[in-house]
């Protein structure tokens, strides 16, 4: 029968090691906090509201955009639409509510093309006139929208207010 000696467990638990270990409790201990806190605020904050910003921008160039669409599918469900500038204005502000009257719009109806073929410019005569030897006219409403967007927190190389565009065209309907 082979003897197992016997392990004494009191030096792994010294009494010094603990002794040492609780001389960090002193005023050494939040040294690591006030440097993490000091990070944080010079390095983290900068970068975690520059995220907000860039995000508010992208939203707001979404809302830009959307305005333009929404002012183009208005106007595109008739001639007579197509030709109210103050309700394709109205819509597209309505559809970007953050702006308000500070988002400018434009409209015009300066292209047409022949269903014979597309993409193919004619001149634009006015309803009833056909400028297409077979089928009426295709009637195109373009419309641009416009915005300013200041950040809030200026840092390079957006130090200043910038000009959001949206665009959309679309082809209006003839009834």
């Amino acid at each position: 029968m082979k003897i197992v000696p016997e392990v004494n467990m009191a030096p792994l638990f010294n009494r010094r090691r603990v002794t040492r270990r609780s001389r960090l409790t002193g005023p050494r201990a939040g040294g690591s906090v006030v440097e993490v806190a000091l990070l944080f605020s010079f390095v983290l904050m900068p970068i975690f509201f520059g995220m907000i910003d860039l995000g508010r921008w992208v939203f707001l160039d979404l809302e830009v955009t959307g305005a333009a669409h929404a002012g183009a599918q208005y106007g595109s469900q008739s001639l007579t639409n197509a030709g109210n500038t103050a309700a394709i204005q109205t819509a597209a502000q309505n559809d970007a509510p953050d702006f308000g009257s500070s988002l400018t719009v434009t409209s015009s109806t300066t292209k047409c093309w022949c269903p014979s073929a597309p993409g193919t410019e004619v001149t634009c005569l006015a309803y009833p006139a056909n400028a297409c030897a077979s089928g009426n006219q295709i009637v195109l409403l373009k419309v641009n929208t416009s915005a300013t967007y200041t950040p809030w927190i200026p840092y390079p190389p957006f130090t200043s207010a910038i000009t959001i565009k949206g665009y959309a065209e679309m082809p209006t309907g003839q009834y």
